[in-house]
């Protein structure tokens, strides 16, 4: 049986989409989570020297895109075809956008963050939303962003738009796009996925 420990702040951030995953697929894994003040030390112990990573049998995978990649394959959230999970990396790209523009927001300057904040969500989200709901309307779709389950995608999806809230200050940043809505409903209707989000911790933090 393979042991999945897997690394990140005590917050949902990058790693959420992980989580989601693991719960998802009814697989078992370990967490070692650890406060923003202890970065500095451990950081050195990752091999990119990055958050969130994952240890498979001792061996360790950073880059939240590549764990959660991997772990779609094991599942079987990566679609049926090579095709498919083309379509699910051209919407994980989309997504990713709103995880590039996080960054900017979160890691500039303090006094200037209400101003970036108010650019994020008026100006830069919007777009990036735009072309979620047109790759949701491509043929390829079904209630999902490929096919008519849950992949990688979507997960991933879920997660972004969780973070954007925060920076909405709890406002739900998808009220404007119903295939969004629709679809993130979806996500969160699953049993074992709202199992998780019902007991999770509530810190939806970076």
């Amino acid at each position: 049986m393979v042991k999945y420990v897997l690394h990140y702040f005590k917050a949902q951030g990058r790693a959420e989409s992980i989580r989601l995953a693991f719960k998802l697929a009814g697989v078992d894994y370990d967490e070692k989570s650890f406060e923003f003040a202890d970065w500095p030390k451990l950081k050195p112990t990752f091999p990119t020297q990055e958050t969130p990573a994952l240890e498979v049998d001792g061996k360790m995978i950073c880059q939240s895109k590549a764990i959660l990649r991997y772990l779609a394959r094991e599942f079987g959230f990566y679609g049926k075809t090579s095709l498919d999970a083309a379509f699910i990396d051209q919407a994980i790209d989309a997504v990713e956008d709103i995880w590039t523009a996080v960054n900017i927001v979160f890691n500039g300057p303090q006094e200037t963050m209400p101003e970036r904040n108010e650019k994020f969500l008026k100006d830069v989200i919007p777009p990036i939303y735009v072309t979620l709901e047109r790759l949701i309307g491509l043929e390829q779709a079904g209630d999902f962003f490929v096919g008519n389950s849950i992949t990688a995608a979507d997960l991933f999806f879920f997660t972004a738009v969780d973070m954007v809230n925060v920076f909405s200050k709890g406002a739900n940043s998808v009220e404007k796009y119903p295939k969004l809505v629709a679809l993130k409903s979806r996500i969160a209707a699953n049993p074992k996925i709202a199992a998780w989000l019902a007991v999770r911790p509530p810190e939806a933090t970076f």
